[in-house]
């Protein structure tokens, strides 16, 4: 029984194969599309457009100003300014509305003092590819404007020092951007490389002057992308290739149907979860069967499963219903059980196997298997049987003749 129904099950998967090729031009843009729209595309880590930065706080950004100045010959922390909402009297926004940028100015420091003020953004997942995205203005205006760029894998520390040289946790990524004139919106996107495996961390902007130089500076549209696992871009770059060189080859458009498959699959990675590391994945429900026990499975051919009279599943027996089983048995070298109705070779039986608790149980012997047989006539038309054991061999030599078992098309 299991072996005919093993049978059905890739006969039907080969049908459905073989409609795939005859369909391909019909839903050829529907595959391209499904693999285009897939979330395999990584989204955005980040996506800040400083629309209200009295939020920023409670999103996970962090301001340290750094800078100092002396009034009096007194040495004096920052000044009366930190970063502050977009001023559109000095210029507009890069996108969104006029304010919706954020600032920072010489005014971070008191008179005359040097400016090191820090925007970091929360806390990331980093790898190596990642791109932090970002529109930058320098006003300048005689004023030079310098605006870095670092990153530090530690987690949410925001630990940048306390003195206007210092860096604590995080690294340079990119040299200041320097400008005395004003540049305009200028988008820049900065790569993260050399990190020794996957981490998390946070990026930063600091803001720095010499003393008594420096005027103002916006920055706008924040964005952290990871880039697309380096095996997904490449499925799908030979998968959507492969279609179009070659849309008529069983092999070639199998192989982009594997393409898209994969893609699909990366899209949704599984988490493990539970003690059992069972993985769970998003829209998709899975259940536990009961584990088979086993050793209480009794000698013999054939398989044995008890139907749990409570929930309809299958089960392994116990102990004793396997024992159960083994005593109503008649052990016999020549005997070959199977269902009542069932071919047989010759000298063959059925003989149905119960228990007092009502179990049923037939041993099958490689008489009742079927086999999936894909035969090509003299047309190069694939002819398809369900064939019965027994018959493998005549149907293998005369053809498909014979008839396929009852249900089957041939």
């Amino acid at each position: 029984m299991f072996n005919a129904l093993a049978c059905r099950s890739e006969l039907y998967a080969s049908k459905q194969y073989h409609w795939g090729i005859m369909n391909l031009n019909k839903y050829l843009i529907g595959l391209v599309a499904t693999v285009a729209t897939s979330s395999v595309f990584a989204s955005p880590l980040l996506n800040e457009g400083f629309n209200d930065i009295s939020t920023l706080g409670a999103s996970g950004w962090v301001m340290t100003n750094n800078s100092t100045g002396s009034v009096g010959g007194v040495n004096n922390v920052i000044g009366s300014t930190n970063w502050f909402q977009g001023d559109p009297g000095y210029f507009g926004a890069a996108s969104g509305p006029a304010n919706s940028y954020i600032a920072a100015d010489y005014t971070n420091a008191t008179f005359g003092g040097t400016v090191s003020n820090w925007l970091l953004t929360p806390e990331l997942a980093l790898s190596n590819g990642e791109k932090l995205n970002f529109s930058l203005r320098l006003l300048g205006q005689g004023f030079t404007d310098n605006v870095e760029v670092y990153y530090s894998t530690h987690g949410a520390s925001a630990n940048v020092g306390s003195t206007i040289s210092s860096v604590g946790d995080f690294v340079l990524l990119h040299p200041a951007y320097t400008s005395s004139t004003d540049t305009g919106w200028v988008n820049y996107s900065v790569p993260l490389s050399g990190l020794s495996g996957d981490t998390t961390g946070r990026f930063a902007f600091r803001y720095v002057t010499a003393a008594g130089d420096g005027n103002f500076v916006g920055i706008d549209s924040v964005s952290v992308s990871a880039v697309p696992e380096p095996t997904a871009a490449l499925m799908l770059l030979l998968g959507l290739g492969v279609v179009a060189v070659s849309r008529k080859k069983l092999r070639l458009l199998a192989l982009a149907g594997l393409s898209a498959s994969t893609l699909v699959a990366q899209a949704a990675e599984p988490q493990v979860t539970g003690p059992n590391g069972l993985m769970s994945f998003p829209n998709a429900r899975v259940v536990v069967q009961p584990e088979l026990n086993v050793n209480a499975t009794p000698t013999g051919n054939g398989m044995v499963a008890y139907k749990d009279a409570g929930t309809g599943q299958l089960v392994g027996p116990s102990a004793e219903q396997a024992a159960e089983l083994a005593a109503a048995a008649v052990p016999s070298s020549s005997a070959k059980f199977a269902p009542a109705g069932a071919r047989v070779k010759a000298g063959g039986r059925a003989a149905p196997l119960t228990t007092s608790r009502g179990g049923v149980g037939l041993a099958l012997d490689e008489s009742t298997a079927s086999f999936a047989v894909v035969q090509k006539d003299a047309d190069g038309k694939l002819i398809e049987s369900c064939v019965p054991g027994e018959d493998v061999a005549h149907h293998l030599a005369h053809g498909h003749s014979l008839p396929a078992v009852q249900g089957e098309k041939q």
